[in-house]
């Protein structure tokens, strides 16, 4: 019974953090906004290195700006599971220079994208997306 009744939390979670976020740039894969060329690079990883959804699983972004950590950046995580339209967005934090995350758990397996909406704190906004999957 305690499994269950963790597994209807989680899923009613995800369905309230899909159902209460929208998207502003629905069917948007990746693009960038700057004029300054690539200045912000973003490198995604996850942990553990292969998602399941009977656990928890912390998303990262390692951002530098011009080779060094991106420190201050504002950084909102966009999360979709592939062929759906509501997209969650979360505000990721900071635990240590240039390295952004959000930690929670997922219900569904399968694909899902993470558009990560990068503004730093010199003003360069940069987009990028990331795929991955939930096993």
């Amino acid at each position: 019974m305690n499994k269950r009744l963790q597994f209807t939390a989680v899923a009613i979670l995800l369905f309230l953090l899909l159902s209460l976020t929208g998207c502003s740039g629905a069917g948007s894969k990746v693009s960038a906004a700057n004029n300054l060329g690539e200045a912000l690079s973003i490198q995604f990883s996850s942990d553990p290195v292969k998602p399941s959804a009977s656990g928890s699983t912390t998303l990262n972004l390692d951002i530098k700006e011009q080779s060094k950590p991106a420190i201050g950046a504002a950084v909102v995580f966009e999360i979709w599971p592939k062929g759906q339209e509501q997209h969650a967005q979360l505000n990721a934090k900071s635990v240590e220079d240039g390295l952004y995350f959000i930690k929670g758990e997922f219900s569904q397996v399968g694909d899902y994208y993470l558009l990560a909406h990068v503004t730093s704190a010199e003003g360069v906004h940069e987009m990028k997306t990331f795929e991955f999957t939930i096993q």
